[in-house]
């Protein structure tokens, strides 16, 4: 049946997409159940790193069920791309283990999480342009900040998809894996994530965001308010006191 895995491994949390049939499409109740399992992670202290990624080694997804988007069946829920966009908004980093195809609301998927590591029978499609609809979700004001805009244009504008390699070749994959260890790849940095202190790493994620929207010197405004908050909280007591200790610090996330 088609529905959202989740799997809690350490501080870390795998949301699988989970409908092998349509590789991965997003349809039912799907994309609800996706945007309540990100909330979760939001809202569990005890996670530190979240991974999306799709079942089996063909498709991450397919983006939503066409059949549903046609009939206006999506359009009723009112949920419109919140659901792959909620990665964007979160505090805590998102992985996108992305290990097949990736098209139309699942690229828009991908492009809201922090990191992208495919596997190299991946690729990545905009097809738009070939069902008379307007890229959504941020692809025209993101995708050449992501990719260089030549690469973006492209993929928008030919509705022809982008393979793995030259995702990574543009930029917008970081790391490129043989077909099925795109996850296993994405826990490993998952796991170096967790391992620092959580407050900084959520820090981090908000400043970069907020430069991409606002500009370098609102980033730099950010960096010397919330350095000044952060430098007084114990993980930052506890990272020195390791650093002299020389021993792996313990980083709770306790304000």
């Amino acid at each position: 049946m088609p529905d959202i895995q989740s799997d809690t491994r350490g501080h870390i949390r795998v949301l699988t997409i989970s409908n092998e049939a349509k590789r991965n499409a997003l349809e039912g109740n799907m994309a609800a159940d996706l945007l309540a399992h990100f909330d979760a992670c939001e809202e569990d202290s005890n996670i530190r790193a979240v991974i999306v990624t799709g079942a089996g080694d063909v498709a991450f997804s397919s983006g939503h069920n066409l059949k549903e988007i046609s009939s206006g069946e999506y359009a009723a829920t009112g949920l419109g791309e919140a659901p792959v966009l909620r990665p964007l908004t979160m505090k805590k980093p998102v992985i996108a283990a992305v290990n097949g195809h990736c098209y139309a609301a699942a690229l828009i998927l991908a492009m809201s999480c922090d990191f992208r590591i495919a596997s190299r029978n991946a690729a990545f499609g905009s097809p738009g342009v070939r069902l008379g609809m307007l890229p959504e979700g941020g692809q025209i004001g993101r995708l050449p900040l992501l990719m260089s805009r030549s690469a973006a244009l492209e993929l928008m504008l030919t509705g022809k998809p982008l393979s793995a390699s030259e995702a990574w070749r543009a930029g917008f994959v970081s790391a490129l894996t043989e077909p099925g260890q795109a996850l296993a790849v994405a826990l490993e940095l998952a796991v170096v994530i967790a391992g620092n202190a959580p407050a900084v790493v959520s820090a981090v994620k908000r400043g970069v965001l907020l430069g991409e929207i606002d500009g370098v010197a609102s980033a730099e405004r950010f960096e010397q308010t919330v350095a000044r908050q952060l430098e007084v909280l114990p993980d930052a007591s506890e990272g020195v006191k390791a650093f002299f200790e020389k021993r792996a610090p313990v980083f709770t996330g306790v304000a």
